[in-house]
């Protein structure tokens, strides 16, 4: 967990007891998992690229012909689930390179039970699919969902089950909502709050007993509310009206949820959800793991043990919290303990390899488009997808997985897949995004061992991303998984698997790095009771972790899976090998036909067709043999030397003169049968070679700065080139007047009324070839005028509460104006008359109506026959002020001690 100083920069707190909000407008603090593997993805990635790039190597060393009648590899569909999808032919999550022939088919049903964090879930689907090849490219596959049963062991980590339908075990029998970070409710009655983070109390009403000093804790959270939730009642946060005499009150407060605002694209952000959602966005709020009750302070009441040890007005703040919200991906909504949903979504799509059947690479893309039959728009869609049933994307998800495989061995075949999913997003009735889901990039590889016709081990290593604009989680898992089992073919056309399936990098205790952490609270403070004076608590600190662990987060338990398939269709019959042998087919094509010398030094092309070139040409020779020989590559050439060997070699020519050479290739199966093949190339010499062209070169001279009343001048500077022009001058200038100079190299500009602009001057150098650089630019900025100060009110001897009034406009101001100075100048009818008054002024000012101290200055500006108080503004970079009053005395006479005098009753109101 990282350290946050977790500090409440607002907090309606009182000595009532019915008033417990706390506001977070700062950086919340924020619960993160520190794993002691953080790295673990970008290690997956490696391993994985690392591995792509070792069987491609190995495919072209070792690549043998499959399919073949006495190959032993079959083929099935792929059971997918937790990230890829199944159907296509493959592994259990991992596609192969190869597709089914035209006229082939295959049903399968499959059971797959794996383990997803955060919450420790544990899912289990039951996929079923179809698919069909339609040539030796090209398969189609469908794939749904049939059943789904998803069982929650660590709810706490989940939003979903902090939604206002959601209720959760506070005891034996005792349920209710639990305490939450989320976006305030707005409305006409719930005051600064709304817009702002705010920690949910729980709701929980029999928690405690009606007369406990935490009864208004357990009755302040959110009460039973049925989606949509838009106008249910919101938690009171224990706020009440206050008393007669009481320091604090919220009249009129009366919270409801929503409605949502904003986020109704379909990929784009969430909506805000006052009073449901966390403040960051989406309509799942930020999860709190621990609280705390505070000690007792001057102002929660007297704390008298043992008999009342704790505080007449509790406290409790949370200790370890979120303010992102947390949620599963796959199922971001699910809010029951084991939830159960049928035909949760349905994929079509189709599987193309672009290389040829008998190619020992395979390699190709699979698109495909996933739906979901459950969506957010009602109760009950919503409902189903609060059993888990899937993340309810408005208009689906889109995918497209790249697949490459290549057989290392008869008895060895290595499969790589990368793919991209992107997901859409839930949205409710009224159009709003719920959530803005995670797209997913896929990455795995997986090793098959056909055996023999009837057993096929399997194991693979595979990852999902989550990745682009999404909304926050707070325990985000990118999962990291093995699996390993095998497939048992009685006959090519049916068959069956089980597989072994562990999380490799799931949020156990062991993958997290204890650390200490502890979170700042700063306590109601500098509150006027009255009879008391202004009562100041100090700060404290809370624990957030327990050795190392943060409080209240339970981490996962069960990272193993397991699953089994069945499948059954048709397959062709496979044909027989080919004894006698056939010629190879070869074609050799140059990377160019025509390589054209530059021109001698001094030269160039005129019409710029004659850069300089390579004259290293790249020969590529695509052979195929029927017979799935292995092919030997000799070449010959006219001119030049070969370098390289294989089917793609370098072909030098340099230091050939002008003329056609030719480049043969002789390619050998090493069975007595040669085909040959030619290309040629031609170098030529440039047609349209001239002399070289210098260009002149043009700089413009100007000052560094110029007043707002001056001028500025311009000078440009032009050194011939070849051949030697006679240049013309033509000047534009972006602001200001030229006064003299246009035409000639040198301009005035004049800067009167430029104040705070910048005078661009631009020389345009005519008579110069059209290819060479003409114009050259210089900018001058132009100072402008300082600010003055300026005043704002003037009074004389007038009585407090008028004053009061005159200062709180001054106040105004000043905030209107937050760099602006503000100057209190007095003129006393005595000695130091003036200076008192303006002191009074500004303590008032600062005590009262919150200016900082730092931004006011009273000044004694001497002595008038009355008392004369101005009230300046001073902008930023003014002149401070000294007063404009006229007729000051100087020095000021003495002031007369008054007699004290006393008088009967109270003072008036107003009066000091």
């Amino acid at each position: 967990m990282d350290k946050t100083d977790g500090e409440m920069l607002r907090a309606d707190n009182s000595l009532n007891r019915h008033r417990r909000l706390f506001v977070f407008t700062g950086s919340a603090a924020q619960l993160l998992i520190d794993y002691r593997r953080r790295n673990a993805m970008k290690l997956a990635n490696r391993v994985l690229l690392c591995a792509l790039a070792i069987f491609v190597l190995s495919a072209v060393a070792f690549g043998q012909t499959p399919r073949g009648e006495n190959d032993p590899r079959n083929l099935s569909p792929s059971v997918g689930t937790g990230g890829p999808e199944g159907g296509p032919t493959g592994l259990f999550t991992i596609y192969d390179g190869s597709t089914l022939r035209k006229g082939e088919f295959t049903f399968s049903f499959a059971f797959s039970n794996y383990d997803r964090d955060p919450g420790n879930v544990d899912i289990t689907d039951w996929p079923a699919s179809f698919n069909v090849g339609l040539n030796d490219h090209l398969e189609l596959f469908f794939k749904t969902n049939a059943y789904r049963g998803i069982k929650v062991n660590n709810p706490q980590n989940l939003s979903s089950f902090y939604l206002p339908n959601t209720q959760g075990y506070f005891g034996a029998g005792l349920l209710g909502s639990g305490p939450a970070i989320i976006l305030a409710p707005s409305g006409p009655n719930v005051g600064t709050i709304a817009g702002t983070a705010v920690f949910r109390p729980p709701f929980c009403p029999g928690c405690v007993a009606g007369t406990d000093p935490l009864a208004v804790y357990y009755s302040a959270g959110q009460p039973f509310v049925a989606y949509p939730y838009t106008g249910g009642t919101g938690p009171n946060f224990g706020l009440g009206p206050g008393v007669i005499g009481g320091l604090f009150g919220f009249p009129g407060f009366s919270a409801t949820l929503g409605p949502p605002t904003g986020g109704t694209t379909n990929f784009g952000a969430a909506g805000t959800f006052p009073g449901v959602g966390s403040p960051v966005g989406s309509i799942l709020p930020g999860i709190v793991l621990a609280t705390i009750q505070m000690p007792c302070t001057a102002l929660t009441g007297n704390c008298r043990p043992p008999g009342s040890p704790n505080p007449l007005s509790p406290i409790v703040i949370p200790t370890s919290y979120t303010t992102a919200p947390s949620y599963l991906p796959d199922a971001p909504f699910v809010s029951r303990l084991y939830g159960e949903s049928s035909v949760t979504d349905m994929v079509i799509g189709a599987k193309w390899r672009i290389t040829g059947p008998r190619n020992p690479f395979g390699f190709g893309f699979i698109p495909f488009y996933r739906w979901y039959l459950d969506k957010a728009k009602d109760g009950q869609g919503f409902n189903q997808l609060q059993r888990g049933a899937s993340p309810g994307g408005n208009i689906g998800d889109f995918g497209l997985v790249m697949f490459a495989d290549a057989r290392l061995s008869r008895s060895v075949n290595l499969s790589a897949n990368l793919g991209y999913i992107l997901n859409s997003n839930p949205k409710g009735a009224d159009g709003v995004a719920l959530l803005d889901r995670p797209d997913e990039v896929i990455a795995g590889i997986g090793v098959d061992f056909p055996i023999n016709k009837y057993v096929q081990p399997m194991m693979e290593f595979r990852s999902t991303e989550y990745v682009a604009g999404r909304t926050p989680n707070a325990f985000q898992n990118n999962p990291v998984e093995f699996t390993a089992g095998i497939k048992i073919y009685p006959a090519r056309w049916w068959g069956f698997g089980a597989w072994y399936r562990r999380a490799l990098n799931d949020q156990r205790q062991k993958n997290i790095a204890p650390q200490d952490a502890s979170a700042t609270v700063q306590q109601i403070t500098n509150v006027n009771v009255p009879g008391r004076g202004i009562i100041v608590v100090p700060g404290t600190s809370v624990i957030s972790t327990s050795a190392g662990f943060p409080l209240g987060f339970q981490p996962s338990s069960d990272p193993y899976g397991f699953g089994a398939q069945l499948w059954f269709g048709h397959r062709n019959k496979r044909e027989p090998a080919i004894l006698p042998n056939q010629p190879p087919t070869a074609s050799i094509a140059a990377s160019v036909t025509t390589i054209t010398l530059p021109c001698p030094p001094g030269f160039h092309s005129k019409g710029g067709s004659c850069a300089a070139v390579s004259t290293g040409v790249q020969l590529a020779t695509t052979a195929t043999d029927p017979d799935g020989d292995t092919l030997l590559y000799s070449y010959t050439v006219t001119g030049g030397r070969i370098t390289g060997e294989g089917a793609n070699v370098s072909w030098d020519l340099s230091g050939l003169g002008p003329g056609t050479y030719s480049a043969s290739v002789d390619v050998d199966d090493g069975c007595g049968c040669i085909t040959a093949a030619t290309t040629t190339v031609t170098i030529a010499n440039c047609s349209d070679c001239e002399k070289d062209l210098v260009c002149p070169t043009v700089s413009v001279d100007c000052p560094t700065e110029v007043e707002e009343s001056g001028a500025a001048t311009f000078t440009a500077k032009f050194n011939q080139g070849t051949p030697v022009v006679s240049e013309t001058y033509n000047w534009s200038v972006s602001a200001g007047t030229i006064t003299s100079g246009q035409g000639t190299s040198s301009i005035t500009v004049s800067a009167a009324g430029l104040g705070g602009q910048t005078i661009t001057a631009t020389v345009e150098i005519g008579g110069v070839d059209p290819t060479c650089p003409r114009t050259a630019s210089c900018s001058t900025p132009v100072k402008g005028k300082p600010p003055i100060s300026r005043k704002f009110d003037e009074y004389g001897n007038i009585r407090f509460n008028d004053e009061k009034a005159r200062l709180d406009n001054f106040a105004i101001q000043l905030q209107n104006e937050p760099t602006a100075q503000g100057y209190i100048i007095g003129y006393g009818s005595c000695d130091a008359e003036g200076l008192t008054r303006a002191n009074r002024a500004k303590d008032y000012l600062v005590n009262t109506r919150g200016i900082d101290a730092g931004r006011l200055m009273t000044v004694d500006a001497g002595c008038l026959p009355e008392l004369d108080v101005q009230l300046w503004i001073a902008p930023q970079g003014a002149t401070p002020p000294t007063g404009d009053a006229q007729g000051v005395i100087s020095p000021c006479p003495d002031c007369k001690k008054k007699p004290a005098t006393r008088r009967r009753g109270a003072r008036r109101r107003g009066e000091e």
